[in-house]
């Protein structure tokens, strides 16, 4: 009899194992699933759909330590035949120049390989942390 009850809990722990790990692939196909959704529901929305209008690049950038401070940008817009360089701050935004010539909207390689690595950016901000630090220890 004892064998029997012994039996009969393991099977209960399997079946609890088995429903958890399929509890678990549920979730995460859900996760992926919705990710997705969210992906290109943003996509959608974050385009213009204009057709005379076009940002070809854009550098952000943030002032003050610890990218604390308003985020400016510098952004590369092209209105029909027209290309202009375009200053954006928490002021607003100002025409820098006109420019002449053609460019090229940077392929998502580029801009990737633009993109610095995360490590050296925590560098650069952990030393100038320090460098803070000592001034205000001095």
């Amino acid at each position: 009899m004892n064998q029997m009850v012994s039996l009969a809990a393991v099977g209960g722990d399997l079946l609890s194992l088995v429903s958890a790990f399929l509890m678990f692939i549920c979730v995460l196909a859900l996760a992926y699933w919705f990710s997705r959704f969210l992906g290109k529901r943003l996509k959608l929305a974050g385009s213009s759909g204009s057709k005379h209008m076009k940002v070809i690049e854009q550098l952000s950038f943030r002032s003050g330590s610890f990218g604390k401070g308003t985020g400016e940008q510098l952004i590369l817009l092209k209105i029909k035949e027209e290309t202009y360089l375009i200053g954006v701050s928490a002021a607003g935004f100002q025409l820098l120049e006109r420019l002449e010539g053609e460019f090229e909207e940077a392929s998502p390689a580029e801009t990737a390989a633009g993109t610095p690595a995360f490590t050296d950016v925590f560098r650069k901000y952990t030393v100038s942390f320090r460098k803070e630090k000592g001034k205000k220890d001095e």
